[in-house]
């Protein structure tokens, strides 16, 4: 059993709020992770995302939040965004780590209030960029 499973199986699996979030004409089916609990355990443990599902992490404040792909079993691209739904930083095809030790920290160059979680290559698909912006 992993330490991620263990917090499950102590503390009961998070139950997230799903909402729907959207750039353009493209809609997402996120899950909303708005909790120091449901921050923690985010996307870890689990085999993919739904091609149109996400995951939504809010913040309390502006500020500079790191991720780390410890515990994932897929690439993802990592979107942070302004309190406006503006792009300000992306991490592409971020890949897990294949271990915790070791395992970078990827932060962004500006300021944001939330992070999109979406499948490896949304991005590059869809052509998202700096500057570009969702409706949340």
């Amino acid at each position: 059993m992993n330490w991620y499973s263990m917090l499950d199986f102590f503390l009961g699996k998070p139950v997230y709020e799903k909402r729907t979030v959207s750039y353009g004409k493209k809609r997402f089916k996120v899950e909303v992770a708005d909790s120091v609990r449901k921050r923690m355990k985010g996307l870890m443990g689990r085999a993919g995302l739904p091609r149109d599902g996400g995951m939504l992490f809010i913040f309390g404040a502006q500020g500079r939040y790191g991720f780390w792909m410890a515990g994932m079993k897929f690439s993802i691209d990592i979107i942070w965004l302004d309190k406006e739904g503006t792009v300000v930083h992306i991490a592409r095809n971020a890949a897990p780590c294949t271990s915790m030790i070791g395992c970078k920290t990827v932060m962004p160059g500006k300021d944001a209030i939330y992070v999109l979680e979406l499948g490896a290559g949304t991005a590059k698909k869809l052509g998202i960029k700096v500057g570009s912006r969702f409706s949340l």
